[in-house]
């Protein structure tokens, strides 16, 4: 004869039976995005052209995509001159960088350093493999800090090595002479 207690003892039983089978959470894989092909750590890559290095790559991950697209975390693109010196250093946080061009994108807390010692800041940068130039977007705010002159203005374009540098909407500040006389620009 079932009492209320047995089939209470049975469902209690089944309850315990059925969670018991699903397995640890630390056991289970979780599935990457679908655009996702492979994810690797301590990420390189060198672009050479002719037997020269123009420039290499380092991140701390990448994710490569199915779009052709390689997602890099904590990035250090350095990018050498035609004979072969390294004209500056840029970091990031996070980058992109285009398999087909190999165009590279920084993003996040991006400082450059020329090899003159020109400090180049801000938040997203471009190097372009084509033409050897970088430069950000409309909009986007740089800071280039150089000996005693400071220049901030938006839309940077220019070779690596900073010695000549188109940006819009322009404010900056220089020494022009030993006395330490200030001069601005508007």
């Amino acid at each position: 004869m079932v009492t209320v207690r047995n089939l209470v003892f049975f469902f209690l039983i089944s309850a315990l039976l059925f969670a018991g089978c699903g397995g640890d959470s630390d056991e289970q894989v979780s599935q990457p995005p679908e655009d996702v092909e492979q994810e690797i750590s301590l990420f390189s890559l060198i672009q050479s052209q002719g037997g020269r290095t123009k420039w290499k790559l380092d991140a701390d991950s990448a994710t490569y995509l199915k779009s052709d697209q390689v997602a890099l975390k904590k990035v250090q693109l350095v990018i050498f001159g035609d004979k072969g010196v390294e004209t500056m250093t840029i970091h990031g946080d996070r980058g992109e960088v285009d398999e087909r061009a190999y165009d590279v994108k920084i993003m996040g807390n991006v400082v450059g350093i020329s090899s003159d010692g020109a400090r180049l800041e801000t938040e997203e940068l471009y190097w372009r493999d084509r033409t050897g130039k970088i430069y950000t977007a409309q909009g986007v705010k740089v800071t280039i800090t150089h000996e005693d002159s400071v220049i901030v203005g938006e839309q940077l374009l220019a070779y690596p090595e900073l010695e000549t540098v188109r940006l819009k909407k322009v404010v900056g500040t220089t020494w022009v002479d030993e006395k330490g006389s200030e001069k601005s620009a508007d």
